[in-house]
């Protein structure tokens, strides 16, 4: 600020000017303008200022008083733009509050989604092997039925692909299960294995029980050879309980009758199945 115009404001205003006139760049303007005055118009300046204040106030109020309306929608506006943005600020306030329940949902929602992928994908495979599956599942069924009509081969194959199913998936609990039932219809061909051997085998038939009874790998063949005497001396046994004992002379004559031949026949059937 220069010194001459510092001299001037002491001068008009002793007390001091308010700090934002000092940036005013129209008051230093003002200013220089008065320092061309002669002393005539300086002395007419405070009546031309409120003149031109009261000019401006009397436009001011024609002005307030012609557009009244316009003022009065203008605060209405202003108002109600304010009350608007009071509430979007409430209802974003409030979205914000709710961002962390959205995002966990979202996340539950993509695990959900996962898991119904995954679980659609095992069923269109499922639906894709049905066929296989449905053949996997009926094994127990058709072992049952092969061993009840004496299909003794075909029921030996299926345990033995049951063992190769269970050595690879008997983690499985559909596995796991089909392998039990598989288990209880293979003690069941046991039993009727051994039962076959309690009638009158002819030798063919005698060799290929046993060879049926090896292959199922239960007994050693010392315990094999023992289970077969075992099994043909009691139905030999059963058979001589049927001599009737009326006649002690026909009951000891059947009796050697029988032993001969069925002993004969057991001693041959056991020479050709374990020599």
């Amino acid at each position: 600020m220069d010194t001459e115009i510092s001299n001037v404001i002491k001068l008009i205003f002793p007390e001091g000017i308010p700090e934002s006139w000092t940036v005013n760049p129209d008051f230093y303007a003002y200013l220089s303008k008065l320092g061309g005055y002669t002393v005539e118009q300086m002395s007419k300046e405070p009546e031309r200022l409120s003149e031109e204040k009261a000019a401006v106030l009397s436009q001011t109020q024609e002005l307030a008083f012609s557009n009244y309306k316009t003022f009065i929608r203008t605060a209405e506006c202003s108002r109600e733009i304010f009350q608007q943005f009071n509430r979007a600020e409430g209802s974003l306030d409030a979205l914000v509050g709710r961002v962390p329940e959205l995002t966990a949902r979202c996340e539950e929602f993509a695990r959900a989604s996962s898991e119904i992928k995954i679980a659609r994908r095992l069923n269109t495979l499922t639906l894709t092997r049905n066929t296989q599956l449905l053949q996997v599942l009926e094994i127990p069924q058709l072992m049952e039925t092969c061993i009840r009509e004496g299909h003794y081969e075909e029921a030996l194959q299926l345990a033995a692909y049951v063992r190769r199913l269970a050595g690879k998936h008997g983690d499985i609990p559909i596995v796991a299960t089909i392998v039990s039932e598989v288990d209880s219809a293979w003690w069941a061909l046991l039993h009727q294995l051994i039962a076959a051997l309690r009638t009158d085998l002819q030798l063919p038939r005698c060799l290929q029980v046993v060879g049926y009874l090896r292959r199922m790998q239960i007994f050693t063949e010392a315990e094999l050879r023992l289970k077969f005497l075992q099994v043909r001396d009691s139905w030999l046994q059963s058979e001589l309980a049927k001599i009737p004992s009326d006649d002690a002379t026909h009951h000891l004559t059947k009796t050697i009758e029988l032993s001969r031949i069925h002993l004969f026949n057991i001693v041959t059937q056991y020479r050709a199945v374990f020599t």
